[in-house]
């Protein structure tokens, strides 16, 4: 129900990123190269396309993935020979996507679609990790760390004694200040002091995950 020569820009392409170790890929028999025997794949799903045209109150969805959780919708873009717990190798790896993914959040693309250049932007929302691999990626302590939780503070033993007012207070952008201040602990507290003021924050977060 739009013109066609209205839709030339405000193109959204709102995509859920996806990660996950895959387990255990070794050959039963045969001394195969030596490599982790374990693998890791990226993956990307098309969530839904929307258009603001020009004059336009409201944006018009011109897309939306019937069936998001679907594996044949999921894309793989990158398979990796690694180990999900080994946070040097997989991020080492995951490098290049993360510059290009954040060289595509600070841009538009301009593909011509139908005789015309139609300008698009990408939103990416980082929505299908496990626990085990949102804390990989937000730089937070493994699963056993007194920090519990992944969206807020709250250590066990608050845990145990509040079990119903939590809050979502967690966010890339604090966990990546809090990795700074334990890199350099600017107060020269105790590492315990420290840990608590960073609150299970231990290694630089690389991709921002969702809740």
């Amino acid at each position: 129900g739009l013109e066609d020569s209205a839709c030339t820009s405000g193109f959204s392409v709102t995509i859920k990123e996806s990660c996950d170790g895959m387990g255990d890929i070794s050959e039963k028999h045969g001394g195969g190269p030596p490599v982790p025997e374990k693998a890791v794949r990226f993956s990307i799903t098309i969530m839904s396309v929307s258009v603001q045209a020009e004059g336009e109150e409201e944006a018009v969805t011109v897309f939306r993935e019937p069936k998001p959780n679907s594996e044949l919708t999921c894309k793989p873009l990158c398979l990796m020979l690694v180990d999900e717990s080994d946070h040097e190798t997989l991020t080492a790896v995951l490098g290049p996507l993360v510059a290009e993914r954040d060289a595509m959040k600070n841009s538009r693309l301009i593909l011509s679609l139908g005789g015309l250049p139609r300008s698009i932007r990408f939103h990416f929302r980082g929505t299908g990790y496990d626990e085990k691999m949102v804390r990989e990626m937000e730089g937070l302590e493994a699963s056993g760390s007194t920090y519990v939780c992944t969206l807020c503070d709250s250590t066990r033993a608050e845990a145990s004694h509040n079990m119903v007012l939590h809050s979502i207070t967690r966010s890339h952008d604090e966990n990546l200040e809090r990795y700074e201040l334990w890199r350099t602990n600017p107060f020269s507290e105790s590492a315990d002091e420290l840990r608590d003021r960073v609150k299970g924050v231990s290694a630089k977060p690389f991709m921002e995950t969702q809740p």
